[in-house]
């Protein structure tokens, strides 16, 4: 019985540290996946608007990363700005297979990476619908241009 324990408890750990990744939507090149469990309130512009969250886009054809690498997905982690509807990266790994599978060609981290203003139809817009709440990115760009 102590065994069976034991084994249990040794088995957990891998356990607890599996992503679930979510489908948040689709471009015309890639899907994008979203760890809904990685959501996390961060420091936006205004305070309360930020969020932090790993996203993972699988392309259909290979890409290249920065330093010339083939990849097929990139797992992510932004800094997510609801109310400004803008996105910084944070990090980011690059990998040979879809869904982040196979040893990471490349990792990067940003220290001082600025914010890109998030666009309707863009990967970022599918993510931050994802992460702030659907109509998100859309509703930045009525705003725009409203008179």
């Amino acid at each position: 019985m102590l065994r069976a324990a034991v084994f249990v408890l040794c088995a957990l750990p891998p356990l607890a540290h599996a992503v679930t990744w979510t489908k948040a939507g689709s471009t015309k090149d890639s899907r994008v996946f979203i760890d809904k469990a990685s959501v996390r309130k961060g420091d936006g512009k205004n305070g309360e608007g930020g969020r932090r969250a790993w996203t993972l886009e699988s392309f259909a054809k290979p890409q290249t990363a920065p330093d010339g690498k083939q990849y097929l997905s990139v797992k992510a982690l932004h800094l997510y700005d609801c109310n400004e509807r803008s996105v910084t990266l944070q990090t980011q790994s690059f990998y040979p297979e879809p869904m982040a599978k196979g040893e990471a060609v490349g990792t990067y981290k940003f220290e001082a990476f600025d914010a890109e203003q998030v666009e309707p139809g863009t990967r970022y817009a599918v993510a931050m619908n994802a992460v702030c709440g659907k109509g998100t990115v859309a509703r930045a760009a009525a705003a725009k241009t409203a008179p």
